[in-house]
Formats: structure tokens, sequence, C-alpha cells
């Protein structure tokens, strides 16, 4: 039987209530759905000491990187200009060490929402901060169309002008100089980026694991990185 590519995803960690210490490992089951459906073993990556993110890589075929708080200024080179509290330096800091290992043992990855702009923070761009009309409504309704480019990685899986989700206060800035936009907003906001290095990653600025099913199935996406990237 043919060995199933196993699938790291990260995870974030949530309290259970203010009032006692217990934290919850808190990541959508959707992205493990979107991986089986695939032919993959999701394998999901809790936070931990960034002396153990070299193991974990060792461990998984490719890495999936999940959306959630702001990426904290600090790792793009800024002070930070927005009221936000939504910040978790110390996951940050872990994935940061995941994205290190999973690039130097040449891992697959796939970057969604947050982990777009951390990964693109991490080989060398920035983020806006605070943008308008990109947060609001649940990642489970669609928002808006996205224009792809022709013959990027993406314009193979999805179709130009599909209407994607929107759940996000920041957004790329400046690229990273190994990566190059492929699909933006109405309003030029970079939804996705891909490599111009040939390394293996593609990252998307929306939540395809909310968009499973469905005329705007994002399906494929997965299939691709399971099974292609």
């Amino acid at each position: 039987m043919e060995k199933r590519p196993i699938i790291g995803i990260s995870s974030n960690e949530k309290p259970v209530s203010p009032d006692l210490p217990i934290i919850h490992l808190n990541v959508s089951r959707n992205f493990g759905d979107g991986v089986k459906r695939a032919g993959g073993l999701p394998f999901y990556i809790p936070m931990s000491q960034d002396a153990l993110a070299a193991d974990y890589i060792q461990a998984i075929d490719k890495l999936i990187l999940t959306g959630g708080q702001n990426v904290s200024p600090q790792f793009y080179g800024e002070d930070k200009t927005t009221d936000s509290q939504d910040y978790f330096p110390e996951r940050d800091r872990w994935e940061l060490a995941l994205i290190k290992e999973a690039v130097k043992q040449e891992k697959p990855i796939f970057a969604v929402c947050r982990g777009l702009q951390l990964y693109n923070a991490a080989q060398g761009g920035t983020l806006y901060q605070d943008i308008p009309n990109h947060a609001g409504q649940p990642p489970t309704q669609l928002a808006h169309p996205i224009k792809i480019e022709a013959g990027s990685r993406l314009s193979g899986l999805l179709a130009d002008g599909i209407v994607v989700n929107s759940a996000h206060h920041q957004a790329l800035k400046k690229l990273a100089p190994n990566l190059k936009a492929t699909a933006w907003s109405q309003d030029g906001i970079i939804e996705a980026i891909e490599p111009t290095d040939g390394t293996r990653f593609i990252g998307v600025q929306w939540h395809p694991e909310f968009l499973l099913d469905g005329p705007t199935s994002n399906q494929a996406l997965f299939d691709y990185v399971v099974q292609d990237l």
C-alpha cells in the first residue's frame, strides 16, 4: 500500500475560559478534511520549543501554516502602529522556527492568511498592519472575487474571478525578494503568492479550508498541496 503523505498543520492555542488554567489546541478541522480528501494524513502540530522544530519538520512531508492572530511587527522590523491586541508573539516565534526548518529540509509549505503573512515576513517582506474592508464577515461567507495571474500555479487550480472569503486585518506590503504576487482583490490587495526561486511553496490570503464544497470549491488547492507541491 502506498504511504500517505503526512501533512503537518500548525495549531493555535486558546484558553477554555478566562478563569480556567486549561489551554486547548485550536485549529479548524476543515484543514484535516481537505488533506484527507486529497489522500494525505493530517498531523496537527502543537506549539513547542524552537529546539523541537527540526524534529517536527523531519516527521512530516509537507507543512500547512494556518490562520489566526496578526503577525507581530517586531518580526518584520517595524513598530506597532495599531490599537489591536490580537497578537501572539510566542506563536510567531514557533512558526518562524517551523518555516526555517521546512526551508532547510526542503519540505513544501502551503500558507493560509496569517501563514502567508508570516512566511512573507520570514523571507524579508513586510505587512500593512491594518487595512479596511477585508474583515467583519465570517469565513464561511463569500466576500469578493480575485484576479489570478495567467500561467501561475494558482491559475491551474482555480478559475480567474473566483469569489473567496475574507477575514483579515493585515495584508502583504513589500514582498520578499524570492516571492511574486499571483492574485489580487479588486482593491489591489495581494491575495496569493508563489516563489520565484523554485521553492516548493504556495500561499493564499483567504481561507480555502472553509470552501471545500460547492461551486466555489477550493479542494483543488488541497489536492495540489498533498499530491503535487
